[in-house]
């Protein structure tokens, strides 16, 4: 009979602030010299150990609804009886032309 612990306490891992966009993070020359401190949670607070999980973690790659907006592509029709979006692939001819612009004309 096999036991399974789910969730169990890990031994080792990186923290979860290492890649939280809320947490301010100094390292010195040695392993040990290490600060990390968290802006989440007012007033700031220093971290003394490693963190497993967190309420308030925000991924620091995770990029934000502004950043999304400005790299965001317009699609626009060529002629005016086009609409802009997406075509069915029923509709889809197999020799379809895509025009694809990425700088507008001056």
């Amino acid at each position: 009979m096999g036991v399974r612990v789910k969730n169990g306490t890990p031994l080792h891992g990186d923290s979860l602030c290492e890649t939280c966009s809320r947490a301010h993070i100094a390292r010195g020359f040695s392993e040990s010299e290490k600060l990390a401190v968290c802006q989440a949670v007012y007033p700031e607070r220093r971290v003394p150990f490693k963190i497993r999980d967190c309420s308030n973690y925000l991924e620091r790659k995770r990029q934000t609804l502004k950043q999304m907006e400005e790299i965001e592509w317009v699609l626009t029709p060529r002629g005016g009886k086009r609409k802009a979006g997406f075509v069915p692939a029923k509709e889809l001819k197999k020799e379809s032309e895509i025009e694809l612009i990425l700088n507008e004309p001056e």
